[in-house]
């Protein structure tokens, strides 16, 4: 099994947070009309949003595109956020509901999502929480506190020269394209960080991306196939890559499917703290 890098792992649970957090995912179209955006059309929409925010001075750390085959609702409770509380201060900007991921059924290989979600860092160590769904952003939170300023500062900002998630998902094509044939509404997760020092163990600026069988709405729930791989996000080479046939859903892309509230939040702490993707 291939296991997202450390960063990685931060980024989609720390995002996916966002989503159980914030308002309804549909935006203002409905599910058939939604806007579906690569990273670089998502992006300076989300930077417009955040800009002026507290004060401005935000540096993207992460991005993450959140594919579902089916429209997946997550109730919030005090169980979504699980043990991130007891490490970082949560303030809402924005009123929130129930999770509405809206599902999309078109194709996979162009790196697209309706629904992106960004962490951004200032000065402080504070992080700000964006959404963009159907083209629309919005400053959903913050999370701050002394820890999660000290994790914060372990990652790199994302450089201006990443690589599109459409030009990363066109790299991994060759490899992950029978499982696409086979499964053409997998789940998927286009995961963007920009790098970070955990001791001795560094990450470079990558993309990961994960397609799935398993379910995005019950994902510790019975087996499924899944492709992974990681890209470097500035020169597009895979790194690494893996296909896992009838795997553990529960441990799918170390948790990158992972809805809020299960163990994915609560290795946050351990993540920040420097646990490696393998052996460094």
């Amino acid at each position: 099994m291939l296991y997202l890098g450390a960063a990685v792992a931060v980024a989609v649970a720390v995002l996916l947070v966002v989503v159980a957090l914030g308002p309804s995912l549909t935006g203002s179209g409905s599910g058939n009309t939604a806007a579906v955006l690569t990273y670089s059309g998502a992006h300076p929409v989300a930077d417009r949003s955040v800009g002026n925010f507290g004060g401005g001075g935000w540096t993207l750390l992460f991005a993450a595109g959140l594919v579902s085959p089916t429209t997946v609702m997550v109730p919030v409770n005090t169980t979504t956020l699980g043990s991130l509380t007891s490490y970082c201060t949560y303030t809402p900007v924005s009123g929130f509901s129930d999770l509405t991921l809206p599902g999309y059924s078109g194709n996979r290989t162009p790196g697209a999502s309706p629904a992106w979600e960004f962490a951004y860092r200032n000065a402080t160590g504070t992080i700000a929480l964006v959404s963009v769904i159907d083209g629309q952003a919005s400053v959903l939170a913050t999370l701050s506190g002394l820890e999660c300023a000290i994790g914060s500062q372990l990652f790199r900002p994302v450089p201006g020269a990443a690589i599109d998630s459409s030009q990363a998902a066109a790299d991994v094509a060759p490899l992950a394209g029978a499982f696409l044939v086979e499964h053409p509404n997998a789940s998927a997760v286009f995961g963007l960080v920009g790098g970070g020092h955990f001791g001795n163990f560094s990450l470079s600026t990558e993309w990961s991306i994960t397609y799935t069988s398993c379910s995005v709405e019950n994902p510790g729930s019975g087996t499924g196939d899944t492709f992974n791989a990681t890209v470097n996000a500035t020169t597009g080479a895979v790194i690494e890559s893996n296909l896992t046939t009838d795997g553990s859903c529960a441990s799918v892309a170390g948790g990158a499917l992972t809805v809020p509230g299960t163990s994915v939040v609560g290795a946050v702490p351990d993540a920040l703290r420097g646990s490696p993707r393998g052996s460094g």
